[in-house]
């Protein structure tokens, strides 16, 4: 893939390309959400990762450290959000893990509810969550998330961290579940906010029949910051 040789602007932690505001007013309506701008908006929480946003690519990274590394990789087009890749070790931007087909996680618009609820489901059969799990630029294994039910939820209003109350969505990405889409073993969990981006991560297992919390990412702060992601493997 190509990401080099577009213009950026810097936002509250979040490299942003000026089209981006006119390509989201151009592909929403008027009564949707343009999740993007729920995913990776103009201001943003910098604490945990900073956005950077290539739209003429349908391209942005979610990039955890000042060093341009580790980081996330989602795609986006006129219909859905896509999870592509992100890192395998931590310190190392050689490593990390792709879908050998991009995963859709949401539909790009999403209808503004008349009240909460569930806004949007995708359900991917396995023969699409094959992933490649790279030890090197070259060197991977190939590993499967069998079935997935990704649903967005919401808006709820939530105070997250130190940033004031305001209306989030979420997205509940669910793997490794059984052929009815049940009883899936992992949970992650994306809490959103249009002004602030993705300001909490969660990871939950199944045990016993019920989600027990084993990881959790809170970026609850703004503050002004820029980055350049860092991925040798791929220019």
């Amino acid at each position: 893939m190509s990401l080099g040789g577009f213009m950026q602007r810097i936002f509250l932690g979040l490299i942003f390309v000026s089209m981006a505001g006119v390509a989201a007013a151009q592909t929403c309506k008027s009564n949707q959400y343009d999740m993007l701008q729920w995913m990776a908006p103009e201001a943003a929480t910098a604490n945990g990762h900073y956005n950077v946003v290539y739209p003429s690519a349908g391209t942005f990274y979610w990039v955890k450290t000042d060093a341009g590394y580790p980081w996330d990789v989602d795609t986006f087009d006129r219909h859905n959000i896509y999870q592509s890749i992100t890192e395998q070790d931590w310190g190392d931007p050689t490593t990390y893990k792709i879908f050998e087909k991009a995963l859709p996680w949401m539909p790009r618009c999403i209808n503004v509810p008349a009240t909460p609820g569930k806004l949007s489901s995708i359900l991917v059969e396995p023969q699409n969550t094959n992933f490649d799990i790279h030890t090197s630029c070259k060197t991977f294994t190939t590993e499967n998330l069998g079935y997935i039910v990704n649903e967005v939820w919401g808006p709820y209003t939530e105070t997250i961290g130190s940033l004031p109350a305001a209306p989030t969505l979420t997205l509940s990405y669910r793997y490794n579940c059984d052929s009815n889409y049940d009883s899936c073993h992992d949970q992650e969990t994306f809490a959103m906010q249009r002004k602030n981006g993705m300001v909490q991560w969660t990871h939950n297992v199944l045990q016993g029949g019920v989600y027990v919390q084993v990881n959790q990412t809170t970026q609850g702060t703004a503050k002004l910051g820029s980055v350049t992601p860092v991925h040798p493997c791929w220019e």
